[in-house]
């Protein structure tokens, strides 16, 4: 198990299971400052060649910049035809409702589980 501190919450991979949970605040100040992020979903997907599901169901807040991070981790994997991405979301989360679902216009193969 692998474990990134960014600000005000968590990610977490578990290896054996090819699962990166996300928890707390992502409220990082910009692009520069989620590079430490970037590099750690990279790290990650390489581990998992075939899946990789994210949890996002205990993020409770995720900035533009977040998003743009995610969003630009997903178009990586799209080019690369792998890994297979699953996104776990919780829709009690406002930023969830409005932006999860924009994972799949990135890359129609993107699967999005309540």
């Amino acid at each position: 198990m692998k474990k990134l501190i960014a600000g005000e919450s968590t990610i977490t991979f578990e290896e054996t299971e090819s699962l990166l949970v996300f928890e707390g605040s992502m409220r990082l100040a910009n692009m520069k400052e989620y590079d430490v992020v970037t590099d750690f979903l990279k790290e990650s997907s390489e581990t998992s060649p075939q899946n990789l599901t994210m949890d996002l169901r205990s993020l409770k807040f995720l900035n533009s910049s977040g998003i743009t991070t995610l969003s630009l981790f997903i178009l990586t994997c799209k080019k690369n035809n792998q890994p297979q991405i699953t996104v776990l979301k919780n829709d009690n989360i406002s930023w969830q409702q409005k932006s999860v679902t924009n994972f799949k216009k990135l890359w129609d193969d993107v699967e999005i589980k309540d």
